[in-house]
């Protein structure tokens, strides 16, 4: 290896450390507020609705940002809409704090939301940009990691600062967390250089909506409808259930909900990305091959996260439920971009990631709206089976809709064979 390939590849690794503690930032600040639930109920007279409802306008506003995002990163500096997104989501959760109705707090929400809308699609672009095709996979799934560290010490950190100081301290520390660190971002970004840069388009700005004409992308949107309708009852859900069903403390519900999914999740999450990353070099299909396994077995332990009747069979099912939906997370963003045209990846991220977000709400407030008429249970099931048939149709997705799909979005590799025949 050169000395100027090494640097490179030391700078684009760089690129994802930098970026690794600002997600985890992010989602320290959005997760933490699930865990303090009974306090919202006490003090600013929430009811299970409105509770669900603080996934839902965040998750919604989320998603409704999202192609916004794309659209900017597409076309404007990426580093600038990172340090911007930082400074913007810290003064919402700052004011979060001030909140003294369940109407005033779920506007600052939405700001919240919006504000870290503008953030992921500008880090997955800039991440993309950085690295190849064969370790894009480790480089997203390295990033992503962020992502459920964060939801792990939020969980905890929500209920231990809400009970030994208070709800609002608790707010307040996290944005003082994100306006520190965004300068120190601003500066480890200095002088970083993506080491690929997107192919120019024949037409000047080519429509970002022909994404829409690609069925690979149109099927991978709908996986990611039920991924994210699963993750979001747990993420949103699970610390109240445990607190109610097996009389845990705040801290303690939140620690169990959050730390052995999102453990495991990690662990699938730098399994998943390797494996793929070597089946890569051996068939396009590659990817979406560690989908189809992540999905199909995730199913079966979400089930079991929801029906369990011990704490301990909770926590087994939480466990391997985090380690395949980790599998699939790892390769989500990394197959939209390998069947998307280069001009149009941001883009493309930001509409699935909005998709994802809209249906991951949906079912946060559909279980705040039922779960007083619906046995938890039962909703667990539901879930379940979604997310059984979204396995079904990514098996023919594979097979039929991938290869013509991949040979489109990368005319120059038309010879390629797609697969290693048996």
């Amino acid at each position: 290896m050169s000395q100027q390939t090494q640097s490179r590849s030391q700078n684009a690794w760089q690129i994802v450390l930098w970026l690794w503690g600002a997600f985890f930032i992010a989602y320290v600040t959005r997760q933490s507020i699930f865990s303090i639930f009974p306090i919202l109920r006490e003090s600013l007279g929430f009811t299970e609705v409105q509770l669900g409802l603080t996934g839902t306008v965040f998750l919604w506003t989320y998603a409704l940002g999202n192609p916004l995002g794309g659209y900017l990163s597409d076309r404007v500096s990426k580093k600038r809409l990172i340090i911007s997104s930082i400074l913007l989501w810290s003064l919402c959760i700052f004011m979060i704090g001030f909140a003294h109705s369940p109407t005033n707090l779920l506007a600052w929400r939405c700001a919240l939301a919006l504000s870290q809308s503008l953030y992921i699609v500008a880090a997955i672009s800039l991440i993309t940009e950085a690295h190849t095709q064969y370790n894009r996979s480790k480089a997203l799934s390295l990033h992503g990691t962020a992502q459920f560290a964060g939801i792990a010490f939020g969980g905890w950190y929500g209920g231990f600062v809400a009970e030994v100081l208070d709800w609002r301290w608790m707010l307040w520390l996290a944005s003082a967390a994100g306006m520190l660190y965004a300068p120190l971002l601003s500066y480890g970004l200095t002088g970083s250089r993506p080491v690929t840069r997107p192919a120019k388009s024949a037409t000047k700005n080519p429509s970002s909506l022909r994404i829409l004409t690609i069925p690979t992308y149109l099927s991978l949107c709908f996986n990611f409808i039920a991924i994210n309708a699963m993750l979001w009852v747990i993420y949103a859900w699970l610390p109240d259930f445990l607190h109610h069903k097996f009389q845990l403390s705040l801290a303690t519900s939140g620690w169990t909900a959050t730390v052995y999914v999102q453990s495991a999740t990690i662990v699938g999450i730098l399994t998943g990305a390797t494996v793929a990353d070597q089946l890569i070099r051996r068939s396009s299909r590659g990817r979406l091959y560690i989908l189809i396994v992540g999905l199909a077995l995730a199913c079966p332990f979400f089930y079991g996260v929801g029906h369990g009747g011990s704490l301990l069979a909770v926590k087994v099912s939480a466990l391997g439920y985090g380690f395949f939906k980790g599998a699939y997370i790892a390769n989500f963003f990394a197959s939209v971009i390998d069947i998307v045209p280069e001009r149009n990846r941001g883009f493309a991220v930001g509409f699935s990631n909005m998709i994802g977000s809209i249906s991951g709400g949906g079912a946060a407030f559909l279980v705040g709206l039922l779960k007083s008429h619906v046995r938890s249970e039962t909703l667990f099931s539901f879930a379940t089976g979604l997310g059984a048939v979204a396995a079904v149709s990514l098996v023919f997705t594979v097979w039929k809709l991938f290869p013509i799909d991949y040979r489109s979005a990368h005319p120059q590799m038309a010879e390629r064979i797609l697969v290693v025949q048996s």
